[in-house]
């Protein structure tokens, strides 16, 4: 299975990125050719776990980080909207209109729940299954929201850093 989210956010970071970044010298350090990270960002080729540590240090971009960790170890991942403009307004709005449609989601598994199990139908049972994984997304998208904040509350990356380093050494991550 490709890889689609991390090539979309590699392409996203790059672009962003281009004025400051020569993709060569990215491409080096992270050991593959020109055309590899070509054949990465078009989401013609999984990048090895190895290949998304180093292009993640190199871009030092906590979406393309969580982004490699949802395809490596199955956790939810983030990815900035293209469509948006990347601030915290935008990120609020597309919020709202998310938490409304949680809340929703969130009563109708509330009742589920407190049926008898024996009682549900398939439907009910695929919808429990839905609603707690669209919950694990939740968590991405608050982390999202979490990361936009510290970087305009002008928090140096090495700070970022420092406090994701803190949480995966307390929580394992």
């Amino acid at each position: 299975m490709k890889d689609s989210k991390f090539a979309k956010q590699l392409t996203l970071d790059l672009d962003k990125l281009k004025k400051t970044f020569d993709r060569t010298e990215i491409a080096e350090q992270a050991h593959i050719s020109d055309s590899q990270l070509s054949n990465i960002r078009a989401g013609r080729r999984n990048a090895p776990r190895d290949v998304k540590k180093a292009l993640v240090q190199r871009l030092w971009s906590l979406p393309l980080a969580f982004s490699a960790s949802r395809s490596e170890f199955g956790i939810p991942s983030m990815m900035n909207n293209p469509v948006l403009q990347q601030d915290l307004y935008a990120d609020e709005v597309s919020q709202k209109k998310e938490e409304h449609e949680r809340q929703s989601s969130e009563d109708e598994a509330d009742y589920i729940i407190a049926m008898d199990p024996r009682q549900r139908t398939p439907a009910q049972s695929d919808f429990l299954l839905k609603h707690f994984k669209d919950s694990f997304e939740e968590i991405g998208s608050e982390l999202k929201y979490t990361y936009a904040k510290m970087i305009f509350a002008k928090l140096s990356d090495g700070e970022i850093k420092e406090l994701v380093d803190e949480y995966n050494q307390k929580f394992g991550g």
